[in-house]
């Protein structure tokens, strides 16, 4: 589906084709997340966070690459189409290895096909499918939507009555395979499990908000007409580059460090540390922001995988794709929940702060107040619409451009300090939750049926 997507989208004339291909490929790639939990149990437990990293190893040759090679594939006619035949060729070889090389156990929890097809939780499936799209609809309509507006409060309403009722037939249900057993929830007082699942939820939050950050401060503050294309290229892979950095020191050295529940405290405490950091922001310390993107990305590389391990040792082997559909679930909610709260933050005290110290700078430098009025409405638009508003002197403009950037910076030191709240609670998780310490061993879950060890498998 993943192949169909990309290749829908790359053949479209139109933006509804577009749009559906994406869908397709969007869809498709949720089932190639399990990869996150696949790859890993091939593996000793003692390495299950290298297999994580690996399993996410394309991804980081995308986040460093897809940035630069799509801003050049946007300005040059319709190479961007090209971006998503090589995504169709790239799912295309995964599907041709996958059908010659991997043989995975038919039954790995021993259940014949026919009763695991009668047992499985189509109720559940049906309450909580609908749920958690429809509440991340309502949540991301905040961002370009009034709160109050009937197309966020719909959605987010009834996505939450549905998610409450999965929630009662998870717990009094009579289905035979439920889709969140709540045993799994419990265990150890939810320390193995529950604990690791928040904070999965929670790391992600710190990726998007770094990502609303720091592109606008590039956007705002770094780049200007006569900034070179190599060089506006280069400000985004900081960040970028940071997550990679903080993936393979986990690789690395998380094996020989061990003490797991410490080093993911460390890297969550120097996580939230950075990205609050990010409130020093002004329009003119640009080294000292890129330094920051690129320590906080680096420890939130190692925290977030470090976190995914954590849920994936918390359950039964038996259970580990439910562990790993529910971090799935995790990452891709906390993400978009964190771009509605982070985006509405920076908008609404971006303008607050603008619509009252853009026109006291353009008066002072000489404007009236209908000019300066007309010149707090262009700014956002460009040099264009600028250009346009009666009255102006450069005098005026650059007065203004100053305290909206400042505007700016202001908007952007909130965002940060609100990202401190969510990170105190994640940290707090950290030290609760269960250590893993005695899972990292040698002993391999689960082996390919055209493995050599296939016979050690429980269940075939």
């Amino acid at each position: 589906m993943a192949a169909l997507g990309m290749l829908i989208s790359a053949t479209a004339k139109e933006s509804m084709q577009f749009t559906a291909g994406l869908a397709i490929a969007g869809w498709g790639g949720g089932f190639c997340q399990m990869a996150m939990c696949s790859i890993p149990e091939l593996m000793p437990n003692r390495y299950r966070h290298i297999g994580i990293c690996l399993s996410d190893g394309f991804v980081f040759v995308i986040v460093i690459f897809g940035p630069v090679v799509g801003r050049y594939a946007i300005d040059d006619g319709d190479s961007w189409k090209y971006i998503y035949y090589g995504g169709f060729v790239a799912q295309l070889i995964s599907l041709v290895a996958l059908a010659c090389l991997y043989f995975p156990p038919q039954h790995p929890k021993g259940v014949p096909w026919k009763e695991a097809v009668r047992g499985l939780d189509y109720i559940g499936t049906l309450l909580v499918v609908p749920g958690v799209c429809l509440a991340l609809v309502g949540i991301i309509n905040t961002t370009y939507m009034s709160a109050s507006s009937t197309m966020v409060i719909a959605p987010l309403v009834v996505g939450i009555v549905l998610l409450i009722l999965f929630g009662f037939w998870e717990n009094f249900g009579w289905v035979t395979y439920p889709l969140c057993p709540p045993r799994i929830f419990r265990s150890h007082k939810g320390r193995e499990f529950t604990v690791p699942f928040i904070i999965a939820f929670i790391v992600t939050m710190f990726y998007y908000g770094i990502n609303v950050i720091y592109p606008t401060m590039v956007n705002v503050f770094y780049i200007t007409p006569t900034t070179s294309r190599g060089y506006e290229l280069a400000l985004s892979l900081p960040g970028n580059i940071g997550l990679v950095f903080g993936a393979c020191l986990l690789i690395a050295f998380g094996d020989l460090f061990r003490n797991y529940r410490t080093t993911l405290s460390i890297s969550w405490a120097g996580m939230v540390l950075f990205g609050g950091l990010m409130a020093l922001v002004t329009p003119y310390n640009k080294g000292l922001m890129i330094a920051f993107a690129f320590l906080e990305q680096t420890c939130f590389g190692w925290a977030q995988y470090l976190s995914i391990a954590f849920t994936q040792l918390g359950v039964h082997q038996h259970d580990l794709g439910m562990s790993g559909g529910l971090a799935g679930v995790a990452r891709y909610a906390g993400g978009s929940l964190a771009q509605a709260i982070y985006v509405s933050i920076l908008a609404n005290t971006q303008a607050s702060r603008a619509a009252i110290t853009v026109p006291e700078a353009a008066i002072r430098a000489g404007a009236n107040s209908e000019t300066a009025s007309a010149l707090l409405a262009a700014l956002p638009l460009g040099s264009a619409a600028i250009a346009k508003v009666p009255g102006i002197t450069d005098e005026i403009v650059a007065a203004a451009s100053t305290a909206f950037q400042w505007s700016y910076a202001h908007g952007l030191k909130i965002t940060a300090l609100s990202s401190l709240s969510f990170g105190g609670v994640g940290l707090i998780l950290c030290l609760m939750t269960e250590n893993i310490d005695k899972k990292m061993t040698q002993e391999t879950n689960v082996f390919l049926e055209n493995d050599i060890h296939a016979s050690k498998n429980e269940y075939h």
